[in-house]
């Protein structure tokens, strides 16, 4: 069984130093495949995971919401088949929406000996107030979906800052765990406790999304064609 988690959070917010600090720590050792969307986003250094033996598959970049079921599902059965592993992290371009990715991987759990396992959105607390009204509806998906919201710069941020931004959250997902301590103060296997922990709430989502499964499916024949051209409107 490979367990799958999705990282997601947009440019800026410390996803790359977060799995960084995973995969030195808590997940050292395991065989772990990181599939990165290099839309939008910086990789993570390449000599880095050739020292930790991690295969990259990056996807072509693109309009998400019409790369990702193709490329997306072939690059996911590729690594599945090719490397067996224990684990695949997959990180998403900043501006996507975590929802999207999660029915993908959840296609795969009908045909693959895979299970997802954590759905987590990194938030950059210095910047969150104006990501909220500058992205809107991705940002509040990353939120919705997520089984837990790590916040980042923490360190940084005033108590002012912190509340507003854990008030934000809870409003969109009062069930999600929030992770506010800075990361230097925590250790990754206690993050990897809290993102393991949340397996009712994630159960709860997968249901949900079920639910309006075929809803979605009779109204998406009407849109597949209008996807990629939001940027003419």
């Amino acid at each position: 069984m490979t367990k799958i988690d999705i990282i997601s959070g947009f440019l800026g917010a410390g996803k790359t130093t977060f799995i960084r600090k995973m995969l030195s720590g808590v997940l050292k050792g395991q065989k772990i495949v990181l599939i990165e969307n290099e839309y939008g986003e910086v990789g993570i250094d390449g000599g880095f995971l050739k020292d930790s033996g991690i295969q990259i598959t990056e996807m072509n970049s693109g309009c998400i919401c019409c790369t990702l079921v193709g490329d997306f599902a072939k690059s996911l059965d590729e690594v599945i088949t090719k490397y067996n592993p224990d684990r695949i992290i997959i990180e998403p371009s900043g501006v996507g929406k975590l929802s999207d990715v999660m029915k993908s991987v959840i296609d795969m759990e009908k045909t693959h000996d895979v299970k997802l396992n954590g759905l987590v959105t990194v938030v950059n607390a210095l910047k969150a107030s104006k990501q909220m009204k500058a992205f809107g509806e991705f940002f509040n998906n990353q939120i919705e979906y997520a089984t837990t919201v790590i916040l980042s710069r923490t360190q940084n941020a005033n108590d002012e800052q912190l509340e507003f931004c854990t008030t934000q959250i809870q409003k969109l997902n009062p069930k999600a765990a929030v992770i506010t301590t800075a990361w230097d103060d925590i250790s990754s296997e206690q993050i990897l406790n809290v993102i393991e922990g949340q397996e009712n709430l994630e159960m709860k989502l997968l249901a949900e999304h079920r639910a309006s499964e075929h809803h979605h499916d009779h109204d998406h024949d009407h849109e597949d064609h209008e996807c990629c051209h939001h940027d003419h409107d």
